[in-house]
């Protein structure tokens, strides 16, 4: 009987709206023996007994807890497939340290009962009485918690810190914990919650792009932004942390902020997965596709499973939940919303089925017509602005950024936005290296284009070689990688799709996470192959800055040279600094990063 893994999942997550605990337990027996049975009768007067040993480990920590003060109401557990004897164990709970005590004595006393030896009940109890109580908050703070609670107020604990948070952003409050007693949530808030506006999106691709959108509109009404993206968390213009900031943290972070007026929280599959959403409502959340991309990770293998992953995002929607009308797992997403949530659709088909069933119904949403995005609500159509003009839309080619335009201004319209202040956002929005780093950047070297992009699953080479066969008047070069720790059959389809999009493919290796070298070169190369890449034009490079310069050897002026799942510019700079170094100081010098 061993815990092989524990995390806690502190937001909204893929079981529950409410904070979980999620352990994988290896189990010598997964049913609970007679037995073993008797003899927890004989310590225990009232055994929580289930109807297998893992069962009896969720009771029993759901009991421990209970008896500690903090009451749940909320289990499960469930076989792992494939992974004999190993369980997955989720509860909910109040306190971390508590409830991860919870689990280690009903684990210790389960395994003495299994060793035939008395788990002498009474000692250990004492001990995880003793530990409760070293945590337990004071009456005062929980009864501020229930009547913040009771109102909508969110609380926000700072570790180590004696102050609590009431309230998000501007909006929030701040009490010291022994002053609670003679803290009201009614004095503190009046008939408000102390909530700012917050957006969440999430979905494959087209995230952070989506996300800058609509962060440079709603700066450019004068509000202070705090948002979330795979670049770094920006508040009010500037980058306060960097890194791929999707997460729970990065989420707190902006609302913990009292600069932040309006949040926009980019919220990525790990971040879910790993401690759940760092917020509990959102007024709109976002949901822009769900496509093949990190399956046969974390327990999610399927595209449906994705969905759900994403669906958690989804779940936070107060108001209105922005979906894409052309994807069918978004389509699913909303037919799941809660009765009250205001369904809006994007789409670039103003003739998509379920557009115009929504739109016949009285619904809300956003549309390409040939060029011109619309704004309709029910049978009222408005001309919004013309895509091609959008700087973030390349004149058009990059049909993925109308899209990502479509969804912004959706959201943008769902939370209140006026008209005027979302047309003159997306029209003043450009995506360099600058703006939106990695993000279909275009750079000129020597007379040949380079697209910089971060494209690293099929369906976003797909977009992305269909956008840059627009740009090219000669020749299309990829070079191309993807990280390793995807399944072989999505290495090999990334392959294929860039073969069929490329005119000559160099491959390199980016992060191997887990693979020998060479490996997912050699699946990519592989689905290329398979994809009828004709011999001469498919090359593998494993060193970047070999790839790198090799492409560029191909090219000649007005050719195009896509790098793609790039991770940093600098590996584009490097690579071209030996053979031309002023034109990679030029480079460095107009791509300074900022917010």
């Amino acid at each position: 009987m061993k815990l092989e893994s524990l995390r806690f999942l502190r937001g909204p997550n893929l079981h529950a709206s409410v904070p979980c605990m999620q352990a994988v337990l290896a189990l010598d027996h997964g049913q609970l023996t007679q037995s073993m049975q008797d003899r927890l009768a004989q310590v225990l007067p009232s055994p929580p007994l289930g109807a297998s040993l893992g069962d009896t480990v969720r009771l029993m920590v759901m009991a421990l807890q209970r008896l500690a003060g903090s009451p749940v109401e909320f289990s499960q557990v469930s076989a792992l497939t494939g992974q004999g004897g190993h369980y997955q164990l989720v509860c909910a709970y109040a306190c971390e340290p508590v409830a991860e005590a919870a689990l280690d004595t009903a684990l210790a006393m389960l395994q003495a009962l299994a060793d035939g030896h008395a788990p002498d009940p009474a000692t250990r109890l004492a001990a995880f009485q003793q530990l409760a109580q070293r945590h337990a908050e004071s009456d005062a703070v929980r009864q501020l918690r229930a009547d913040a609670q009771q109102r909508g107020i969110p609380l926000l604990e700072r570790e180590g810190s004696r102050m609590l948070q009431l309230g998000w952003g501007s909006a929030q409050r701040r009490v010291r914990r022994d002053q609670a007693g003679h803290a009201n949530p009614d004095s503190l808030f009046g008939n408000g919650n102390g909530r700012i506006p917050v957006i969440a999106i999430t979905g494959t691709n087209g995230k952070t792009t989506t996300t800058r959108l609509i962060g440079h509109a709603i700066a450019g009404t004068g509000a202070r932004v705090g948002m979330t993206t795979t670049e770094g968390v920006i508040i009010n213009g500037q980058m306060v942390s960097e890194g791929d900031c999707t997460g729970y943290q990065s989420a707190r972070k902006v609302l913990a902020s009292p600069d932040v007026d309006f949040a926009v929280l980019e919220q990525a599959r790990g971040g879910i997965l790993k401690r759940g959403l760092g917020f509990d409502r959102s007024d709109v959340a976002v949901v822009l596709n769900v496509s093949a991309d990190h399956l046969g990770m974390d327990g999610v293998e399927t595209l449906e499973d994705m969905a759900r992953v994403k669906q958690v995002v989804a779940n936070t929607a107060a108001r209105v939940l922005v979906l894409n009308a052309e994807d069918a797992h978004c389509v699913a997403i909303g037919r799941q919303a809660r009765e009250h949530v205001e369904i809006f659709y994007f789409s670039l088909d103003a003739e998509n089925p379920e557009l115009v069933r929504h739109l016949a119904a009285g619904g809300r949403a956003l549309y390409l017509q040939e060029q011109t995005m619309v704004l309709a609500d029910g049978r009222r159509h408005l001309a919004l602005c013309d895509a091609h003009r959008l700087p973030v839309t390349l004149a058009g080619a990059a049909r993925y950024n109308i899209a990502n335009a479509l969804a912004a201004a959706s959201a943008l319209v769902a939370a209140g936005v006026k008209r005027s202040a979302i047309v003159a956002g997306l029209a003043s929005f450009v995506s360099d290296a600058r703006s939106n780093p990695m993000r279909s950047n275009i750079i000129d070297v020597a007379g040949i284009t380079v697209v910089f992009d971060f494209a690293h699953n099929s369906a976003a080479y797909t977009a992305l070689a269909g956008m840059a066969r627009h740009l090219a008047t000669g020749k299309l070069v990829g070079v191309v990688s993807a990280p390793g720790d995807r399944r072989d059959e999505d290495l090999r389809q990334i392959g294929a799709v860039c073969a069929a999009g490329f005119d000559h493919l160099v491959i390199y290796e980016s992060e191997n996470r887990g693979r020998q070298q060479g490996d997912t070169a050699r699946l990519l190369a592989q689905g290329a192959r398979e994809g009828g890449a004709l011999h001469g034009r498919l090359h593998c490079k494993l060193d970047v800055h070999r790839a790198i310069r090799f492409g560029l050897a191909m090219c000649e002026p007005g050719d195009v040279m896509v790098f793609g799942c790039a991770s940093s510019l600098s590996e584009l700079i490097e690579a071209i600094r030996p053979d031309m170094p002023e034109i990679a100081e030029r480079i460095a010098a107009e791509t300074l990063q900022t917010a």
